[in-house]
């Protein structure tokens, strides 16, 4: 089970399809539909058996269909594995969700979906609680507030760079809004934050130092 595609919904169809392409999104697909608001409408999953996994879920007390299973505040859909979208200047490294109950975010991805849970730990600066699981190549990233009053972490998605130096000198080239680089919250890794409205999501490029 990996990711196949993302699904982001946005106000402007095209101008998010182009922000993509100016980012050079590469290695999964990049579906985008029109919507009233920016952000993350799904994650695609791909399987070897549609039908099959979709039983399974069921059986294990997930509700919806390969359509849609809503889990940790993202719809996760199925679809047939594919390879890999070729080539892109960045690929995806780990998507970012939230959700309010860390019992049932680690009994969902972990028990029933099937994913592996590399770290559980307080990001006490963050005020959450993270769940880390691996789907293929990429890491499932889950914030779980600890106040439940306080404010609402947004998801969003983070994409690994081939040379984060160059590309964050593209971009600002192209007159996209990055932030310098920065040491990384994992060990060993530098980041930078893309501040463009029209990716639809928190966007972060991230690369080994």
């Amino acid at each position: 089970m990996r990711i196949n595609a993302i699904r982001l919904t946005t106000p402007d169809v095209d101008a998010t399809r182009s922000a993509y392409r100016r980012l050079g999104a590469g290695g999964v697909r990049v579906e985008v539909v029109e919507g009233r608001t920016h952000g993350l409408d799904a994650v695609v999953l791909g399987v070897d058996d549609v039908a099959a996994t979709e039983r399974l879920l069921q059986r294990r007390g997930l509700e919806g269909d390969s359509a849609g299973f809503d889990i940790g505040d993202t719809t996760w859909r199925l679809a047939a594995q594919a390879t890999n979208t070729a080539g892109g200047e960045v690929r995806l490294d780990h998507v970012v969700v939230r959700t309010d109950d860390a019992d049932r975010a680690a009994a969902d991805f972990g028990a029933r979906l099937g994913m592996d849970l590399r770290l559980d730990r307080t990001i006490a600066d963050r005020g959450v609680r993270g769940l880390f699981f691996r789907a293929g190549s990429t890491v499932i990233e889950v914030l779980v507030p600890l106040d439940p009053g306080g404010p609402r972490e947004f998801g969003g998605l983070a994409w690994e760079a081939k040379d984060i130096v160059a590309t964050r000198e593209r971009l600002l080239g192209e007159g996209v809004e990055v932030t310098e680089i920065r040491s990384g919250r994992k060990s060993g890794t530098v980041v930078a934050t893309v501040r463009d409205p029209a990716l639809a999501t928190p966007t972060l490029l991230i690369a080994n130092a």
